[in-house]
């Protein structure tokens, strides 16, 4: 029986951190993958394992018998059971809280069942397995011991495994699975061979799912495609006659198909650098989308290099969104880092769901990319952010703003629009002349405003009304009227 209690002990650990790991791309679609989704599934985690470890202590000093031990590992399978029933519906129903609070609430429900029935389990296995206080310690540590080996083997299938080959819905139903195999495991081991009455829950994960609404979506938009990939869900779908690309529920690209030409105005920015520095040889593009970027400057004859993390959207770029150039498959800090090659021109456009990611605009990280920038050459931002009145007051545009005069000379900033809209910073050596297009506008930080570092980095926290604008909109466009 010590051996039964060690692969009980071994699974459930396993599940823990599986049940993790996938709580953050069952919630990211709807809200984004900002630090507060991680943020809400730690804390819900972490509280009920707690809840989960006092009760299961109290309980296994009162009733230290082996089938409630097995009892709770079936009780928390069956709440993984109706976490993959109600996931999209929960989510559906918390949409309206918005990325700090949804988050919150939707991992709540959805996690608080199974991570308090798991967190029974070890607490009870060493009342069990303990046969004098003696023992105590060394059963203790080693049920623990075997837990987080099983919590490292959990997390490593699923990152690696997992998730990039199989649908979210299915790695829960064998999460299930492995937890209802123990139980019948346990009652067997135990002499108890009514346990074998729940071998008929081995064959959870053939149930078939419930309708899965994520959005009620207007009649006209169809979805082509679909997937999870290491960094996030992404899909494609088309609107009349323009085709989208979304990750983790942001739209990343807007591609006319009747034109063949990528829409968003600020492409229209990035596209004049080259009238500011018309002498221009070498391009590096961190963050692909859609590849929009690409045709246009091979057309002038420039030689384009193009640094993406993710090989889903590659993938997709060139499937759905007629890209044809090179990339390489990378993270743009580490590229950059590691590069020997000069640039004329360098646009950084990475946003990892509705924020733009953290570890590209630090100043370390400003620093890396002037040293491979030419003298005369342009760095180019795209970002988002408030302007009214050729001004603004956004805390991240601002902050933004300071971390790039504290690397670079010379920045200016231009803006599509008026209102929540996208921006375009321009750094360089040597002072640009920019033209009369679209809206300069004028930042000035104070004092208060912070630099952006790699010690100190609060991007997720000052982007958050920019991502709460974003996702609505956003949702009141996708939304059926």
């Amino acid at each position: 029986m010590k051996y039964c209690l060690f692969i009980t002990v071994f699974v459930t650990g396993a599940a823990v951190l599986m049940l993790e790991l996938l709580g953050t791309r069952l919630i990211s679609p709807f809200y984004g993958s900002s630090i507060y989704v991680w943020s809400s599934l730690i804390s819900v985690t972490l509280v009920f394992l707690a809840l989960g470890y006092f009760v299961g202590g109290k309980l296994a000093d009162r009733r230290p018998r082996l089938t409630m031990l097995y009892l709770f590992i079936l009780l928390a399978g069956l709440s993984v059971v109706l976490l993959s029933l109600v996931d999209s519906h929960v989510l559906a129903a918390t949409d309206s809280l918005g990325p700090r609070w949804g988050a919150l609430c939707s991992a709540f429900i959805l996690f608080s069942l199974p991570m308090f029935f798991l967190g029974t389990i070890t607490p009870y296995a060493i009342k069990v397995m303990a046969k004098d206080l003696k023992d105590i310690g060394v059963t203790s540590g080693n049920l623990y011991g075997v837990s987080t080996v099983g919590s490292f083997a959990g997390a490593i299938s699923t990152g690696f495994i997992l998730i990039p080959n199989f649908a979210i819905s299915t790695v829960l139903n064998l999460i299930a699975l492995l937890l209802f195999a123990v139980v019948v495991m346990g009652f067997i081991g135990a002499g108890k061979y009514y346990g074998l009455l729940f071998l008929p829950l081995l064959s959870v994960f053939l149930l078939p799912q419930l309708p899965q609404p994520e959005l009620a979506l207007a009649k006209d938009i169809r979805v082509l495609y679909e997937t999870e990939s290491l960094y996030g869900q992404i899909k494609v779908i088309d609107r009349g006659a323009r085709r989208f690309l979304l990750v983790n529920g942001a739209v990343h690209a807007e591609y006319n198909l009747k034109t063949k030409e990528f829409t968003f105005a600020y492409l229209r920015l990035f596209e004049k650098t080259l009238k500011y520095f018309p002498q221009a040889k070498t391009f590096l593009g961190i963050g692909l989308g859609g590849g929009g970027i690409d045709n246009k400057f091979r057309a002038h004859g420039i030689e384009v290099d193009n640094v993406e993390i993710d090989p889903k959207v590659i993938e997709i770029a060139k499937e759905y969104f007629g890209f044809d150039g090179e990339v390489v498959t990378a993270d743009g800090r580490y590229y950059v880092q590691n590069s020997d090659k000069k640039y004329d021109l360098i646009f950084l456009d990475a946003f990892g769901g509705y924020s733009i990611c953290p570890h590209l605009v630090t100043q370390e990280s400003f620093t890396s990319i002037k040293n491979i920038l030419s003298p005369n050459g342009i760095l180019a931002i795209n970002s988002m952010g408030w302007e009214f009145g050729h001004s603004t007051k956004d805390k991240f545009v601002k902050a933004l703003y300071k971390t790039l005069k504290s690397v670079f000379p010379h920045v200016s900033v231009k803006a599509r629009g008026s209102g929540f809209t996208s921006m375009v910073f321009y750094c360089s050596n040597n002072p640009l002349s920019l033209d009369g297009d679209f809206v300069s506008v004028e930042i000035t930080p104070d004092e208060e405003t912070p630099l952006f570092t790699d010690n100190y980095n609060p991007v997720e926290i000052l982007t958050i009304p920019q991502a709460e604008e974003w996702r609505s909109s956003l949702r009141k466009w996708l939304k059926e009227e």
